[in-house]
């Protein structure tokens, strides 16, 4: 991945995966949910040019999957 684009489209698709992944082990929320609202916000910000906007979506994402999706496992 190239430093100066931390939210390049191949940094975009693995946190996609990676938090569709970490939705398999929910136990206090419904999974079907969970995943429909991931691809949700993916959806709804798929279209966002603005570089600080990007890196903010991207840095949220990954935070949401440090604190095991805000503490849903």
């Amino acid at each position: 991945m190239d430093p100066t684009m931390p939210w390049s489209r191949s940094a975009v698709l693995s946190l996609y995966k990676k938090l569709l992944r970490q939705g398999r082990y929910l136990q206090y929320t419904d999974q079907d949910f969970y995943r429909a609202r991931i691809q949700h916000e993916f959806r709804k910000h798929k279209h966002v040019d603005d570089p600080e906007q990007r890196e903010f979506h991207l840095k949220k994402g990954h935070k949401f999957l440090e604190t095991k999706l805000g503490g849903l496992c």
